[in-house]
């Protein structure tokens, strides 16, 4: 090995050096993250507001609206700044991340002739939410692309904890505008109470993902709100039997199931705080393991981190004897030390990459479940929750698991897809 050529030693440092560039820009994409959730957030209050407005046929909330339109128009702003530049070269494996962007861009320029058909009453409810739900779907969708990326297993049990309850908390937004639609008819019709039903199920789903990858805080935090209250539950009753509302009106329903929702927002704010604490304290201690102005001593800090001894040439290393180094400056025992250094720091990766193995595996076990489900709705022309109890039933009556359904049914389809020669 020449002068000029790297060493071991070298290629270990750039990796930490690596590692923490990557640790660095995770940061700036949790900042974004937590800015997408502050986003979503004032969107579900505006659908809410907008829920009230056309349920009412414009008699209540003529004052909500244009608050909740600045509310947005505010953090919609804050987002865009933390957006990657366009222009700037892209990163290698940045494509699906880029055409999320473009997607949630895309998706928010329909607000402004929403608003007018909302103001107008010129729309129904139905497609309203509908359209709303859409917009909400593509930012979250940049959430999932951002916990489906993440490197670091610390952090990415923060980031898939945080889209799993951003997830539920959107979908008891839609379970607020569902029912918003039925307490002000005064009955609930049968696909209502059945888009009800799934909701809350599907919620229940969420948030048993939270509550594997959640810290304690969170988890604490929400132990506080999981329950429903008695009135809640009461009313959801109500929804999920099809039955006549009585004299509830769908405002009661809307101010119970917001401050369900704020509460939750409390939830989110305390695992955005975690995730970005991962990211700072996981850059701390690298730094703090790298930041050494002296190479043997950086040696040192490095292998006293995984927990084993390394000779370190020039340092008095047996005693008062001195020992004379090679050409290189490299003695047997260094040589075999490096290489332990090698084995175990490779050990740690694998143990790291084992544990992010089986948190993907849970997400890739959600987009094959939606993508099972999109095939459902083009074929058969069913609702969403429709195709999720399909696949199911199926998985009941032939005991396995919905995910292996899923992937069944789009092995057969790719099949059928595919032109003859």
């Amino acid at each position: 090995m020449t002068a000029a050529t790297p060493s071991a030693l070298d290629y270990l440092l750039a990796s930490r050096q690596s590692e923490i560039a990557s640790l660095r820009n995770l940061l700036h994409t949790g900042q974004l993250i937590g800015q997408l959730g502050q986003l979503i957030h004032v969107l579900q209050r505006e659908r809410g507001a907008s829920n009230i407005w056309l349920c009412s046929a414009g008699k209540l909330f003529a004052d909500e609206l244009p608050q909740r339109e600045r509310d947005v128009s505010r953090e919609l702003a804050s987002m865009l700044q933390l957006l990657p530049r366009p222009q700037a070269s892209p990163l290698a494996g940045n494509s699906r991340l880029y055409a999320r962007i473009a997607a949630a861009v895309d998706g928010l320029g329909e607000l402004a002739p929403l608003r007018q058909q909302i103001r107008a009453l010129s729309v129904s409810h139905d497609t309203a939410m509908t359209r709303f739900n859409q917009i909400i779907r593509q930012l979250m969708n940049l959430v999932f692309e951002a916990a489906d990326a993440a490197s670091d297993a610390q952090v990415s049990r923060a980031l898939i904890a945080m889209f799993s309850f951003m997830q539920g908390k959107e979908l008891a937004g839609q379970e607020r505008a569902t029912g918003c639609a039925g307490f002000a008819a005064g009955v609930f019709t049968a696909a209502q109470s059945a888009r009800i039903v799934a909701l809350i199920e599907a919620q229940q789903r969420c948030f048993s993902t939270f509550s594997q990858f959640a810290d304690a805080q969170s988890l604490q935090l929400w132990c506080a709100i999981a329950e429903a209250e008695p009135e809640v539950e009461r009313l959801r009753r109500v929804a999920c039997m099809s039955s006549q509302t009585g004299d509830v009106g769908a405002l009661r329903w809307f101010q119970l199931l917001s401050k369900r929702l704020d509460g939750m927002k409390g939830v989110e704010d305390r695992l955005e705080t975690t995730l970005m604490q991962c990211c700072r304290d996981t850059i701390r201690r690298a730094q703090e393991a790298d930041d050494v102005s002296d190479p043997g001593a950086r040696l040192q800090a490095m292998n006293s981190e995984q927990g084993y001894s390394l000779y370190v040439a020039g340092a008095d290393w047996i005693g008062s004897h001195s020992v004379a180094l090679d050409a290189e400056g490299v003695t047997p025992q260094l040589g075999r030390s490096v290489l332990t250094l090698i084995q175990q720091q490779s050990q740690r990766l694998q143990a790291q990459a084992d544990e992010l193995a089986s948190m993907r595996a849970t997400l890739n076990d959600r987009k094959q479940i939606d993508q099972a489900k999109l095939l459902l709705i083009k074929h058969q022309g069913c609702s969403e929750e429709q195709a999720w109890q399909m696949l199911r039933k199926m998985a009941m009556n032939q005991n396995k698991r919905v995910v292996d359904i899923a992937i069944a049914m789009l092995s057969v389809a790719s099949a059928f897809a595919e032109k003859p020669e």
